[in-house]
């Protein structure tokens, strides 16, 4: 069941994995991009979520603008949530899979995280952990 929709994300939770799943559809940035990982987190806090899968293969290329507030802004509060494994489904695009790799970098010592090319088997793994 979708808990927020846009022209550029559908958030869902999954309680059969208990997982918060971002489905990016389109490009986003500035604060299209930063109200689809704000509402991601309230819906962690919501179900007291521990997965978070990320489909970003749609998504494009994160600015340089973005990655920094992802890395200063959102990654402290995500990582002060009960969140401790994410699977990211990379994009498609080789340009946003480098912007991807660059915040995967930046993921805290208490959360695991695994890189996929499909959802199902970024939701075995979830289901897994």
């Amino acid at each position: 069941m979708a808990q927020y929709e846009s022209a550029f994300l559908t958030i869902e939770w999954d309680g059969s994995i208990e997982a918060v799943i971002m489905n990016w559809t389109d490009f986003a940035e500035g604060e299209e991009y930063r109200e689809g990982l704000n509402k991601g987190l309230e819906v962690i806090e919501q179900h007291g979520a521990e997965n978070w899968l990320a489909d970003l293969r749609e998504m494009g290329a994160v600015s340089q603008e973005d990655q920094e507030w992802t890395r200063n802004e959102w990654h402290p509060r995500a990582f002060e949530t009960s969140l401790t494994n994410m699977a990211i489904i990379q994009p498609e695009s080789v340009v946003a899979e480098m912007s991807v790799d660059d915040l995967v970098q930046e993921i805290g010592e208490e959360t695991t995280i695994q890189i996929f090319d499909n959802r199902e088997d970024a939701k075995t793994w979830l289901d897994e952990q």
